[in-house]
């Protein structure tokens, strides 16, 4: 990381950065081009390893992808905020943010128990709960994407 002073180094600020964070952006590799993909997720932590739950369709362009090249990269932040300059003739405008880069290894989560495990890791990090009864005729149709995180980095840049 260019900017030693902004990265994160403390697994505990980490933590906190992936549970501010609602987007993931994941970089799916193809024969030419990354594809990215924004979506929302679930996570958890065992002890300092992080595991992302990504749903969607069972089908689609990002599950072909993975099931050529299950190596993914992604990014998540807090959303940030414009910094506007006190004097704008004499100081640049920036951009206030807190962000977790990384990569990992993707998954299919096919059985209906761990799908509604991984839904229940994405319904308490966007909810704040779990649902009592995720109706297993529903689960069927949902495809899960299980990352386990191999390596990630933490970046901020606050307010002066």
């Amino acid at each position: 990381m260019r900017r030693k002073d902004r990265e994160v180094t403390d697994f505990e600020q980490i933590k906190k950065i992936v549970q501010n964070s609602h987007v993931i952006r994941m970089g799916i590799n193809t024969d030419d081009y990354p594809y990215v993909v924004p979506t929302n997720f679930g996570y958890e932590f065992d002890g300092d390893q992080l595991t992302l739950y990504i749903h969607g369709a069972p089908v689609g362009t990002k599950r072909e992808l993975i099931a050529k090249n299950p190596h993914i990269g992604f990014e998540m932040d807090d959303g940030g905020e414009y910094m506007s300059p006190e004097e704008a003739k004499s100081e640049t405008p920036s951009y206030a943010y807190q962000s977790v880069m990384g990569n990992g290894d993707a998954s299919f989560i096919e059985d209906t128990q761990g799908k509604i495990q991984a839904l229940q890791h994405i319904l308490i990090h966007e909810t704040g709960h779990k649902m009592e009864h995720l109706p297993e005729k529903d689960v069927a149709y949902v495809g899960i994407i299980k990352i386990v995180v191999k390596s990630l980095t933490g970046k901020v840049h606050f307010k002066n």
